[in-house]
């Protein structure tokens, strides 16, 4: 399990750094885009899929020439949209916004209702963020050790929250259970906008959840950050220590915001598609933006993306398999 984690993080940077220039469209399709387009997010708004969305959307609009709007469509841990999205009709007009989902939920569920492995093609990794291990002001844990020694003492006891079933939060604290050897309660909810309010509250203990979505609740003071799950520090929390660091050797795992199109759209759409979202990513309010929230963009070809998904499927099927995880 350790090479894994250590494995995701490898990939993801060797990624970003492949990524520094966007690739430009060979061709421009006659009458792409012909329509408004649509980005389908299959997590609730709020979210780091949504935030990326939302951002390349306002960025790519003006040089597609159409309105970019998000379609949040939510549940089954991501799968109503990510359906939606690779059941679209392949004309680039609809493009899914893929996150760890794409590439376990194959591994979690009986009926996903499409395949991942040929109904969509990607098109661009729009970023990659962190993760940060968070706590209640009720938990008397200052750091990872002691959340650790409380679970330890009491197994069972503590409770984690995610993002549902499967999810990449549950996904990263089932890592970081098995990693740590520690037995944790896991509560699903239907998105981290509904858990964090809970975990705030004190009805949950502590959730692995991606930096952006919980960056102005630890600020606010109303949560607390105990450890990050990327190989360094976040220069939005520098105080913070990695996971890894903190007392769980090896540990890594962040979250990823890429998009993708249904399997037969044209090659030419794919690579106008590629060349816009590159550009709008590449934008400086978007940088900023992203800066702010600790997001690492990236961007880059389809097949570097085509690439990542392999790794990440291959791994993360693992860790299903190994923990008897499904979502059914």
């Amino acid at each position: 399990m350790r090479h894994a984690g250590r494995r995701f993080i490898g990939c993801l940077l060797a990624i970003a750094a492949a990524c520094v220039a966007a690739p430009q469209a060979r061709s421009q399709p006659a009458g792409f885009p012909a329509q408004p387009l649509r980005i389908i997010v299959p997590f609730a708004p709020g979210g780091a899929p949504d935030i990326v969305a939302r951002l390349l959307a306002e960025h790519a609009a003006p040089q597609l020439g159409q309105p970019v709007t998000v379609e949040n469509r939510t549940g089954a841990g991501g799968n109503i949209g990510m359906q939606a999205g690779a059941r679209a009709a392949p004309d680039g007009h609809t493009i899914l916004m893929c996150t760890l989902g794409c590439t376990t939920n194959a591994f979690l569920m009986q009926n996903l209702g499409w395949d991942p492995g040929k109904d969509i093609r990607p098109v661009m990794m729009g970023g990659i963020v962190p993760n940060v291990l968070v706590v209640g002001e009720h938990v008397p844990a200052r750091n990872v050790a002691e959340f650790l020694a409380l679970a330890r003492a009491q197994p069972g006891r503590l409770t984690m929250a995610s993002s549902g079933t499967g999810s990449a939060s549950h996904l990263a604290g089932e890592m970081f259970k098995a990693m740590a050897d520690v037995r944790i309660e896991h509560v699903p909810y239907r998105g981290s906008t509904v858990a964090l309010p809970d975990i705030i509250a004190g009805r949950v203990d502590s959730m692995i959840v991606s930096l952006p979505e919980a960056l102005g609740s630890i600020q606010g003071g109303r949560l607390r950050a105990l450890g990050v799950s990327s190989r360094a520090r976040s220069p939005a929390l520098p105080e913070v220590p990695t996971i890894e660091q903190a007392g769980v050797p090896g540990y890594g795992a962040v979250a990823w915001s890429a998009l993708v199109v249904p399997a037969a759209t044209p090659d030419a759409v794919v690579a106008r598609l590629n060349a816009v979202f590159n550009a709008a990513l590449a934008a400086p309010p978007v940088r900023a933006r992203f800066a702010e929230l600790s997001i690492q963009p990236v961007g880059g070809a389809p097949e570097e993306l085509n690439r990542f998904m392999a790794a990440e499927t291959e791994a993360w099927g693992r860790l299903i398999r190994e923990r008897g995880i499904t979502a059914n």
